[in-house]
């Protein structure tokens, strides 16, 4: 009982010992939230007890009064039911069947019955308490992400969202008298940011999905070659002045992947390049294979990563800075992570010796 901790694993390790010792078959019954005993969720053994008197173990753990064979209550019963009491309340029931009743019913075993009851009974508890805390912990780590979500976005809405009415304030003031171009102008900075402000939804919702797990991966057979082709094509104004160069054996072979979500990886990294280094600063990509692996490297030459832990950069929300003027939540470089993990890959960062960081991805060829 002391190596167990899961409460389902500790009902079958006692059911076993009790068989064991008393020739007997054994069920352990607990309470739920609401005081009302259960059955085990894990299919039954050889020494599980099936069809215990379920009346008998309820009213033995509303009055915590032993009851049935060899007790003062229901003593002609078959079986023997013992409260399983804590440190503070009851939390359920020990029902024992023997082969031969005897055995239940001289005083040395029926001490030994109890010293088992309440063995059982601290083991579940330690095992109720643990779940508690855990349950304590994850509820807490929810909050710190949940109040970290809406402090992040609150701060990367609030800048489009201030030029969006700026802008549409403007246009609405019948007072104001604007040259076609000052139009297309303000027009267009509330198509831009607006267009942002719709990105950043949608990385988090994107997000959600991934560590839900309930996305299911598209695979298919495809290069890494025609990705990033496709991913450059569709980020030529993000890259406008950049010199991407791809550095791409002929004779890489081809994945099975969700090209889709993989395409997405590209993407965040080379808009993540783009967004942190010097303008005209070049951008080169390059793969090739390690054992049972293919690796894709992005390449900048901008300032590096910052100090610290270069793992703390894939983690949701983390920018670097506690304040970022490149905008966005922090969430492309999680969700870069989340997609590669779920092709049982790997994603690390670090900084060059000569300058500048580099995304290595590596992806399993088989």
């Amino acid at each position: 009982l002391a190596a167990t901790r899961i409460l389902e694993d500790l009902a079958r390790v006692a059911v076993r010992h009790v068989a064991e010792s008393f020739d007997a078959q054994s069920v352990i019954l607990v309470s739920n939230a609401k005081g009302q005993l259960q059955y085990p969720q894990s299919p039954a053994t050889a020494a599980s007890l099936r069809g215990s008197d379920r009346s008998v173990a309820q009213w033995v753990y509303d009055h915590n009064v032993p009851a049935g064979l060899g007790t003062d209550t229901l003593p002609a019963s078959t079986a023997q039911y013992l409260p399983l009491n804590g440190s503070y309340s009851t939390l359920g029931v020990l029902v024992i069947l023997p082969r031969q009743r005897r055995r239940l019913l001289l005083p040395e075993q029926r001490h030994l019955v109890e010293t088992f009851a309440g063995q059982i009974a601290l083991a579940i508890e330690r095992a109720r308490a643990q779940e508690e805390a855990e349950s304590a912990r994850i509820s807490a780590e929810t909050e710190g992400v949940r109040n970290t979500l809406l402090a992040s976005i609150s701060h990367d809405l609030r800048t489009p969202l201030a030029v969006i009415t700026a802008a549409s304030s403007a246009l609405n003031d019948e007072s104001m008298v604007f040259a076609p171009e000052a139009r297309r102008s303000l027009i267009g900075q509330i198509e831009g940011k607006a267009n942002e402000m719709s990105g950043i939804i949608s990385n988090v919702l994107e997000l959600i999905r991934l560590e839900s797990g309930s996305i299911a991966l598209r695979r298919q057979w495809i290069t890494i070659a025609e990705l990033l082709n496709t991913a450059l094509e569709r980020l030529q104004v993000p890259l406008t002045g950049r010199a991407v160069t791809l550095r791409l054996p002929a004779d890489l072979a081809p994945l099975n992947i969700d090209g889709a979500l993989m395409m997405q990886v590209f993407m965040n990294l080379l808009e993540n390049a783009a967004k942190h280094t010097p303008a005209g600063t070049a951008i080169t990509v390059s793969a090739l294979r390690e054992g049972e692996f293919q690796r894709i490297d992005v390449e900048d030459e901008g300032p590096g990563l910052p100090p610290g832990d270069s793992a703390r950069l894939f983690d949701k929300f983390y920018r670097g800075h506690e304040e970022s003027n490149t905008g966005g939540a922090g969430l492309g470089l999680s969700i870069c992570r989340a997609i590669v993990q779920a092709h049982a890959g790997q994603i690390a960062a670090i900084t060059k010796p000569q300058g500048g960081a580099r995304f290595s991805i590596s992806l399993p060829i088989a």
